[in-house]
């Protein structure tokens, strides 16, 4: 009987996912199989094909909710101990690859951008062989026309970053070199897509790349790019700019503190004046303060009255 509920509840989840006309029957379904695997690993292990078969279908599809579930669910499997072989995650790689590479259907990048995603931080071990063809192609997505699949490249290439972070110093390097050169084109052909897709990176750099942005002059020079973009004519990229200015602080305070606080200072003060970017503001502004602790204080007096002003606002 157990078995026979088991095998009951997996044909009923799977046909949500694969003939669900509905964004929720497909979610529905994928969450209830992912959950009908976890629980009877051992009855349903000659089951994995159909599992895989299920999510691919949603996948190649263009329901974008859906598919985020199910790349979810994907990489979920391709962790270690799940049901996932080594032979079904180099195929979910390469196909992938080749969707960023010749493949120009929206749906398709956003499937390819969430696997990698999904399986770079699920499955690290069994994604190290395929890091340099990725971090090859990542920056199709990462300078995408849609925000969308712009920012799933960032988390990406952000798990990417922590693979590589883990390795010994000569291909570490190696990569991250390879990086920080595509962040740098990606500035240099400076449309808004491009520097979007670069900042986004460069955010993850300082966040997950060790001490590979202190070498070389790279920590100044980055951070005179990013201030190059606090003032763009498009929204995204200044409300990024905000988002990197702490980001940057607590990566390396003492030169921040030097050299770029009083600039970053007058900056968010001045986006306090204006309603859409105040609330970003004072976050960024929060957070610089705790990453250069007193070094904060001359600018103090004027920051209250912001915090004054926001308070007596109604809501």
């Amino acid at each position: 009987m157990f078995n026979d509920t088991y095998r009951y509840a997996f044909s009923r989840a799977q046909s949500l996912v694969v003939t669900g006309t509905e964004t929720a029957e497909r979610t529905g379904g994928i969450y209830a199989l992912s959950a009908i695997v976890d629980l009877g690993k051992g009855e349903l292990a000659s089951k994995t094909t159909k599992v895989v078969s299920a999510l691919r279908s949603v996948l190649r599809g263009s329901d974008l909710t859906a598919m985020v579930a199910a790349a979810i669910a994907m990489g979920k499997l391709a962790a270690p101990g799940g049901a996932l072989t080594a032979e079904l995650v180099d195929a979910e790689v390469k196909v992938a690859l080749e969707s960023l590479q010749v493949d120009r259907v929206e749906s398709r990048r956003f499937a390819a951008v969430l696997t990698l995603r999904e399986l770079a931080a699920n499955s690290p071990t069994l994604l190290y062989q395929y890091v340099s063809e990725i971090i090859e192609v990542i920056w199709v997505g990462l300078r995408d026309i849609k925000v969308l699949i712009r920012e799933y490249s960032a988390e990406a290439i952000a798990a990417l970053i922590e693979i590589v972070a883990a390795r010994d110093a000569l291909p570490r390097d190696k990569w991250f070199v390879r990086i920080y050169s595509e962040i740098n084109k990606g500035f240099s052909q400076n449309t808004v897509e491009t520097v979007h897709g670069s900042l986004l990176a460069l955010k993850e750099m300082f966040a997950k790349g060790g001490m590979f942005m202190q070498t070389s002059n790279r920590y100044v020079d980055a951070c005179d790019k990013v201030f190059l973009y606090r003032d763009h004519r498009e929204p995204l990229i200044r409300r990024e700019v905000t988002t990197i200015i702490p980001i940057s602080a607590a990566y390396f305070p003492a030169e921040f503190s030097t050299s770029y606080l009083h600039k970053s200072m007058i900056h968010l003060q001045g986006q306090l004046k204006k309603e859409k970017d105040r609330n970003p503001a004072f976050v960024a502004i929060g957070k610089v303060a705790s990453a250069v602790g007193s070094a904060i204080d001359p600018y103090l007096d004027n920051i209250l009255v912001y915090v004054r002003e926001g308070l007596s606002v109604k809501a």
